[in-house]
């Protein structure tokens, strides 16, 4: 798994930054200006609101587990795509987005390629198996 987490200080400035923007869709917590979901793309280091109201960092959070809200955000996830394959288009791109983000990969959002797919929903299933089941 990745370990390009922000610290949980610097992560909450960003999402709070982005929850007073007009670009910030509440519904879904998508920004209307790029798509992301704000929960996961605030997470990263690397990241950067494309409004320019908070940039990338170079200090990293080095740390051995997820970060609580990317487990929180997986465990929703898991909800939508749990018998494998996805409720709805929303739920498969953000499984996607969350895949690619913790287990560095590049998988297109909108992708109906089955292997791939199912590489997301394992990972999902992996991470809901570690702290969801209990």
């Amino acid at each position: 798994m990745s370990n390009f987490f922000v610290e949980k200080e610097i992560f909450q400035e960003r999402i709070n930054i982005c929850r007073s923007c007009n670009y910030y869709f509440k519904p879904t917590g998508n920004c209307k200006r790029c798509g992301c979901f704000m929960r996961i793309k605030a997470s990263i280091s690397v990241m950067e609101c494309p409004e320019k109201k908070w940039l990338k960092v170079n200090k990293i959070d080095k740390v051995g587990e997820l970060p609580k809200h990317l487990i929180e955000e997986a465990l929703q996830i898991h909800e939508g795509i749990k018998t494998g394959q996805a409720k709805n288009q929303e739920y498969k791109r953000r499984a996607v987005e969350l895949y690619n983000i913790i287990y560095k990969t590049n998988f297109n959002k909108n992708s109906n390629c089955s292997s791939c797919l199912k590489q997301v929903w394992q990972g999902i299933n992996k991470i809901y198996k570690k702290y969801g089941e209990k």
